[in-house]
């Protein structure tokens, strides 16, 4: 159900790796984690969306089976990054001064190469090679599809989980996630929200672990043996939920904080044709983010299918959207 999100992030990272090492162990980290971090902090801003699509809380034995694409959305500021503020060692831009500022793609990003700057070594004749910053996928969303699942307790307690155990999806590598939840109903502790049937109140918390592991190839300018991304990710979130449910319409809107942490993992040993040493399990890049998060939705409900949407807004937006059965 996470396939399309681990190819994407597999895919765009493969070309950039290569490019990197020419300008050697230290320089591929910094410009790697430059390139890679909107990505890097989408991921986990996605596994922390779509795990409600009402403040309700399942009745002692209902549940639901609900189908969801998270969407995060990256801003314009992070399509782009300032390599020549990157202060990177023994290599300069070409035709910039120290204080310019000079943009290049991320991998959200997208740019003509003939405006792409050309990042050269500060001495001839070396070990360094002269290269091109690469472009951007041209894709500023990743999309994240999720499979979750939810049953009431008793103490009007809800449990939720999301289980992808680790499958194998050909070139897009292995991928698995698992993911907890838990969601306790407020409405009996406020009288006035007692009241009112329609009116819902409760609490959530959640948190999902998303791994994969992907092949990256070589080329003749970087010969590669055993590569692999790693991708590894944690997210958690906690929110209060309000909402109003109507026979056939549910409104729902969630505040609260959440964090991510994901580390991508460049494993193997890399050979770069110009340098005489070789790179050995070169680096791990974290990305981590923290904050409040706010969003608001509907459900229509049609017998026992559901069709919901909702909005968070962030740093990174992220759109929900699903289908689901749903028997309370």
């Amino acid at each position: 159900m996470v396939v399309a999100g681990s190819m994407s992030l597999a895919t765009v990272a493969q070309e950039p790796l290569r490019d990197f090492f020419q300008a050697g162990e230290a320089n591929a980290e910094i410009l790697t984690k430059a390139y890679l971090k909107p990505y890097g902090e989408m991921l986990g801003t996605s596994l922390n969306a779509g795990w409600y699509n009402s403040a309700k809380v399942h009745a002692l034995g209902g549940f639901d089976i609900t189908f969801s694409v998270m969407n995060s959305v990256a801003p314009s500021s992070a399509q782009t990054f300032d390599v020549n503020a990157l202060e990177l060692n023994n290599f300069r831009v070409q035709g910039a001064a120290n204080e310019d500022v000079v943009l290049t793609p991320t991998v959200a990003g997208e740019m003509e190469q003939s405006l792409r700057p050309e990042l050269q070594p500060n001495t001839t004749g070396g070990e360094y090679a002269a290269f091109t910053m690469p472009d951007g996928s041209g894709n500023d969303k990743l999309p994240l599809p999720m499979l979750q699942a939810a049953v009431g307790l008793p103490f009007h307690t809800e449990v939720m989980a999301r289980v992808v155990p680790k499958i194998k999806f050909g070139d897009a590598g292995e991928v698995s996630v698992l993911g907890f939840g838990l969601k306790h109903s407020l409405k009996d502790y406020i009288p006035f929200v007692k009241r009112v049937p329609f009116l819902q109140l409760s609490l959530l918390a959640g948190y999902t672990s998303f791994n994969s592991t992907t092949d990256i190839p070589g080329t003749q300018q970087v010969e590669v043996t055993n590569g692999e991304l790693d991708i590894s990710s944690g997210a958690f979130t906690s929110r209060v939920l309000v909402g109003a449910n109507f026979p056939v319409i549910a409104l729902y809107t969630g505040v609260g904080y959440g964090s991510t942490n994901s580390d991508f993992s460049v494993n193997g040993q890399y050979d770069v044709a110009s340098f005489p040493e070789t790179f050995t399990d070169p680096f791990t890049l974290s990305y981590k983010t923290t904050g409040i998060d706010f969003n608001a939705g509907v459900r229509l409900r049609l017998g026992f299918l559901a069709l919901h949407a909702d909005y968070t807004v962030g740093d990174y937006s992220v759109l929900t959207a699903g289908v689901g059965i749903n028997i309370r």
